[in-house]
This record gives structure tokens, sequence and C-alpha cells, in this order.
């Protein structure tokens, strides 16, 4: 199915599951992933970036299983992690993606930053762009309100404080119920809240990697690296931030001004013009770029025209 906004729905049936991504452009690959909130989605994340993307890319925006229009299933033996690399690395593989450029944000960043470290890597990376994630887990305090969501429509809007900071974004009623609307789909709420849950009598322990994730190292990074953080972002202090861009070589950092922890959504156009210029030449250097100019994106679902 088309779309009036420059790309094309689509499915594929990988491996068993059947994921939904959203298409658009010539070129080179470029996947678009999303973070892994209530409600996420590839539409939600990428929205505002997708056309000017795929301008000189062949755009692939995908919704990982258990989320957006993909399968809700979930991995209770071996994690969902491991189940979304299977599936993205299926889809690739079934689109014949023999290398890519990757923008992850949140929990895909992590995914992404994980997987290029060891060798072989599980995706095809030819080099990366990781949004809002640091050497350390997310803080706790915001993290638990991200959990605590109850499927409400009012249950939301702790978490629009978190993920937001522009008010014209966090205090939208329009783009509140657009993203409830993708909490409520069938399945993703329900996949979602599997999560917390435990057998009685099995170890309580939190297993979840980026809750309390191990010790890390990212030296073995070896594909070109943008990092790229909201000012504001309430996950992801600037300390841990920055502690993790020490340890990628020729890893390169930009700052969002006036955004939270999704700059992609608030700030598209000092996001882009970041995410370009590294495009244009993603061979890691020692070029850092803070504070990037303020450009506001269309506030789709916010109260429409421009921001």
């Amino acid at each position: 199915m088309g779309s009036p906004r420059g790309w094309a729905d689509r499915y594929v049936l990988a491996d068993g599951v059947t994921t939904h991504y959203l298409e658009a452009g010539d070129g080179p690959p470029l996947v678009l992933l999303h973070g892994g909130e209530y409600g996420a989605s590839a539409l939600l994340a990428w929205e505002n970036c997708i056309e000017a993307l795929a301008e000189r890319h062949r755009v692939l925006a995908i919704d990982f299983v258990g989320f957006g229009l993909s399968d809700k299933l979930r991995d209770f033996g071996g994690g969902q992690r491991r189940l979304m690399r299977r599936q993205i690395a299926a889809v690739l593989r079934t689109l014949r993606v023999e290398q890519a450029v990757f923008i992850g944000t949140s929990l895909s960043g992590r995914m992404l930053l994980d997987l290029a470290n060891r060798s072989p890597a599980e995706w095809p990376i030819r080099a990366m762009a990781v949004v809002g994630t640091g050497l350390a887990a997310p803080v706790e305090a915001a993290r638990l309100t991200l959990e605590r969501f109850d499927g409400t429509l009012d249950g939301l809007r702790p978490s629009m404080d978190v993920l937001f900071h522009d008010p014209r974004w966090r205090d939208s009623e329009d783009y509140l119920r657009r993203r409830h609307e993708s909490c409520m789909v069938p399945g993703a709420w329900e996949t979602a809240a599997a999560a917390s849950l435990r057998a009685p009598g099995r170890d309580g322990g939190e297993r979840r990697s980026h809750v309390r994730p191990p010790a890390r190292d990212y030296g073995g990074v070896a594909v070109p690296t943008l990092l790229v953080r909201g000012e504001h972002d309430r996950l992801v202090p600037q300390q841990t931030w920055r502690e993790l861009a020490a340890q990628i070589p020729g890893a390169r950092t930009v700052t969002i001004g006036g955004s939270g922890h999704y700059p992609q959504i608030e700030r598209a156009g000092a996001f882009l013009d970041a995410v370009l210029d590294f495009l244009k030449d993603p061979t890691p250097d020692d070029t850092t770029l803070k504070d990037a100019p303020l450009k506001d994106a269309p506030l789709k679902g916010a109260g429409g025209g421009e921001a």
C-alpha cells in the first residue's frame, strides 16, 4: 500500500515471522530501527526523516517483532532481543540486503553497539548512527516510568514527560492519542507487558541487559559510528554518553539542542543535518559537533503545520 508521504507500507515473511516495514527511495540500503517503549513503531520513530533520507538511499524502516504491525511474538527462552536480532537478520537476507548503514535509537541503538562489537556481526553493518544510548543502563527512575504504563491514555502521559522535552510534543493531546493508538494495536501491549512475568518459584532477579548491563567495552567496534544525544535526554545522562564515545575508535558525537530522548522526532531538521553529513563520508575521524542548531520538524499528530 502506498503512502501520500512518499513511502510504501510493505510486509515480508522471513523465517516464519511476518514483518512490517516502510520502504522509500533507491540507492545504498539504510535501515532504520525504533526504540522499545510501549507503542514504539517504525512510523512514529521515523516519519519525519524518511523522505529526506530516501533522496539518496533505499530506506527500510522496520517494525521489530512485537511492535507496530509486525507479528506479536515473545521469546521466553532466549530473550526478546535474540528474537529481534534473528528477525532483522532474516528480513535483510530475504530482501537481499548484503550491507547497509543502520540508524538505531534507544533499544535498537544498544543492539547495534553490541552486534558491531562482535566479529562477525549478526547484521550486515557498514556504518551506524546510534541515538539515545550511553555506556550505562538508562536512568532507573525514567525507565521505570516507561515500564509502568498501564494501557490507559492518562497512564501514557508520564511516558511523554520522559521521552520528550519540547512541550509541543510532550503536551500535545493529538500526539498523545496517536502514540496510545499504537500501544493498543492488538497484541502490542500484551507482548511488551509479558517481560515482567515470572513463573512461581523462578529466580526473580533482573536479567534484562538494558536494565543491568554487563560490564561493556566497545573497543571492538570497527565500523564508522555516529553517536547522537538529545540535550535534555532524561534516560541518558551526558556523562555516560561521553564515556561510550571514548570507547569507540573514531566515533563522532553530536548533541541536538532543545530535544529529549528522541531528537529525530523533536528536532528532525537538526538531526537530519547531522546524519546526512555523516552519511556523505562516514570514515572515522576526530570531528565532534556539538549543539546542532534548532530546526523544527512538522508536528504530525501534534496540531499540524510547522513546529
